[in-house]
């Protein structure tokens, strides 16, 4: 299992679509993914937890990933929640 912090710079407006897609992208890994913001810790594979966590642009998550892909997950992850303006 492997774990980073990340600085969310989805965008201007956190809305569904932003968060749709970043589901979106952990879902095409195996490996278990989970999304921890303060006490709150969500699979990012689903749309209802990812949305519970109320993101907040420029702010930071921590984001694990255990499994045979999760180099590769945390990787695009922290490209998609890093790139996006």
């Amino acid at each position: 299992m492997i774990k980073k912090t990340m600085k969310v710079t989805i965008g201007s407006e956190l809305d569904v679509r932003p968060i749709a897609e970043l589901v979106q992208v952990a879902s095409k890994y195996d490996s278990r993914i989970y999304i921890e913001l303060g006490t709150k810790r969500v699979n990012a594979k689903s749309i209802m937890g990812m949305m519970s966590l109320e993101l907040d642009n420029n702010g930071e998550i921590v984001v694990s990933a255990d499994g045979t892909d999760e180099e590769a997950a945390l990787k695009e992850i922290e490209e998609f929640v890093s790139s996006r303006r």
